[in-house]
């Protein structure tokens, strides 16, 4: 009996130490995940393509178990020992978000363009008609317009101006690429050079397509603008009815305003009589 006795309370001690145990490692764990850690966030939108400053980001501290795996813990690792930038980047990052390496690149990375192309597009050469590229500079965003001749339904040819592209990310503008430190300097600001695009693989076909059955222009876009609309085609017959019309209005109101005059006439001729 005592025996037996004794066994229990032996298996009750070792439940309770083990018990004991358990709950002090499982204590351990959540608090190893509250400890504070430090990261590196946005402090402020940045746009797909910037250079990143060093006043866009901050180094706050949060629970360990709140860090996104590998993502910067300190502004010294993201800047060189002058405080330059060397990250840019790839794509857009929110306020309050943890820097990743998956959304920079370094722009010291010598493997050419390659490095700074965004996820799921690819880098497109572009040459426009009759336009100045000296204007772009690497980080711009555009819109493309391609102005081409083509016959309708009926068999009519039609000039047409569509947008073909909108909200394109310039990767570079000749040899000058995006996040580059030392940009290089043309030997002649009026030099009509190729740009290079960040686009899909069905922006690329768009583009090239257009590119060759007719003119490809470019319009800048102001920024932060990334807003993409539905336009309308132009057609050449419409901005001629367009015109008419305008013609029209004009020749009606200035008819108008002659009959107008001579009643005037009419009624001060009459008043002194």
């Amino acid at each position: 009996m005592k025996k037996t006795l004794l066994i229990a309370i032996l298996f009750a001690v070792l439940t309770a130490l083990f018990s004991y145990l358990y709950l002090a490692n499982l204590k351990n764990q959540y608090k190893s995940k509250d400890e504070p850690i430090q990261v590196v966030i946005a402090n402020q939108p940045i746009a797909q393509g910037a250079l990143i400053k060093k006043e866009m980001l901050s180094e706050i501290a949060i629970p360990k178990r709140y860090r996104q795996p590998r993502a910067f813990n300190s502004l010294d690792k993201m800047f060189s020992k002058e405080g330059k930038s060397v990250y840019m980047a790839l794509a857009a990052i929110d306020e309050g978000e943890q820097i990743l390496p998956a959304k920079v690149s370094d722009t010291n990375n010598e493997t050419g363009i390659a490095h700074i192309i965004p996820d799921a597009h690819k880098a497109l050469v572009i040459n426009f008609d009759n336009e100045n590229t000296s204007v772009l500079k690497p980080g711009n965003r555009i819109d493309i317009l391609s102005v081409l001749d083509y016959s309708d339904n009926n068999n009519k040819s039609q000039e047409s101006s569509f947008v073909i592209a909108q909200d394109i990310l310039v990767l570079a503008v000749d040899d000058n690429y995006l996040g580059g430190s030392n940009q290089k300097k043309k030997d002649n600001d009026n030099a009509k050079g190729a740009i290079t695009a960040a686009v899909t693989i069905e922006e690329a076909q768009i583009i090239l397509l257009a590119g060759e059955k007719g003119a490809l222009k470019f319009i800048i876009r102001p920024i932060g603008d990334n807003e993409k609309i539905n336009s309308k085609t132009i057609r050449m017959s419409d901005l001629a009815a367009d015109i008419s019309k305008s013609i029209s209005r004009d020749s009606a109101n200035q008819a108008a305003q002659n009959k107008q005059e001579i009643m005037n006439i009419i009624n001060k001729y009459s008043a002194k009589n």
